[in-house]
């Protein structure tokens, strides 16, 4: 088991992910700040704020900074790539609010072509990533034929819970996202063709 800086969100990555992150509250800059000088990842995980107390997923996903932006607000802007999967065992926090998060590694999803009836899914994501650029720049190389690519990037876009996300993203492959992702993504293509009509 090993600890990492824990950024909880309203939307997470996942592996071969990326998200552009703002970073403006003391505790985040001083985890940047210490990510960069000791060259080490952090963690991001699912936050359900709803209901007053916060409820954190018990899966997150190991990531990188890969790059930074000075944002015209006079804000931090990175931008993270998922690396694992992992369990979170147990959270402390430190005085000012930033929670450290012992961990365990899962292993990654093995790759899996998309199925005849399935490419639709990924057709669907490579559209979504067309009529929104800023999310679709992040993938210059992008892998719509992988199951697995494509469920991971379509859990990372869909408003998820909690308890969904720990479902789907925590198996040890991707058949529960698929057939979950079959269901939603055809509904989804269903009533955008019937209001064409």
């Amino acid at each position: 088991m090993r600890e990492l800086m824990l950024f909880p969100l309203s939307s997470t990555v996942l592996p071969d992910g990326k998200m552009k992150l703002r970073i403006f509250e003391p505790r985040y800059q001083r985890m940047v700040k210490q990510c960069c000088e000791q060259n080490i990842s952090f963690g991001m995980c699912l936050v359900d704020s709803s209901g007053g107390a916060s409820r954190l997923s018990s899966l997150g996903t190991e990531v990188k900074i890969i790059d930074f932006d000075s944002l015209s607000n006079g804000l931090l802007g990175i931008t993270v790539l998922g690396l694992q999967r992992f369990t979170i065992k147990q959270v402390r926090v430190e005085e000012d609010g930033l929670r450290i998060a012992s961990v365990e590694q899962l292993t990654q999803w093995p790759t899996i072509e998309l199925k005849a009836p399935q490419k639709y899914i990924g057709d669907q994501l490579r559209l979504v990533h067309h009529q929104f650029p800023e999310l679709g720049e992040l993938y210059p190389e992008s892998d719509y034929q992988d199951a697995n690519w494509v469920a991971r990037r379509w859990l990372e876009i869909l408003p998820l819970s909690v308890k969904q996300f720990d479902h789907l993203a925590g198996t040890q492959n991707c058949d529960a996202a698929m057939r979950f992702l079959s269901e939603v993504v055809e509904k989804a293509s269903g009533e955008g063709k019937a209001k064409l009509n």
